[in-house]
């Protein structure tokens, strides 16, 4: 922090400028912890991954590889994860990928 325009340097150095320039701040431990604490919320929302984007019938027939008709089936016997948005049917990659691992895509 550089003095005020038309202090010469003593009268910096006595209004409590430090006369190289530096500044010198001491704070309390409690308060460097909090501000510790949030610049790593920021960091963390500032390199958050983006969320897995929903996908749809069509997508989810493709990606299990099985006929639109299956994934309504599916559904409607409440065997498979999905989500619904008004009449839309949504799917998550990474839900399906678990379905399948876990057993889900065999017949009862």
């Amino acid at each position: 922090m550089r003095p005020p325009r038309g202090l010469d340097p003593p009268a910096a150095t006595r209004a409590g400028y430090p006369s190289n320039g530096a500044l010198s701040l001491a704070l309390p431990p409690e308060l460097v912890e909090v501000v510790a604490e949030r610049v790593a919320e920021l960091l963390a929302e500032r390199h958050a991954p983006e969320p897995e984007p929903w996908i749809g019938v069509d997508l989810a027939a493709e990606h299990l590889a099985c006929p639109k008709s299956r994934i309504y089936a599916l559904v409607s016997a409440q065997r498979i994860p999905h989500e619904k948005d008004g009449s839309r049917l949504l799917f998550r990659r990474s839900d399906l990928d678990e379905w399948l691992v876990q057993g889900g895509g065999t017949r009862p």
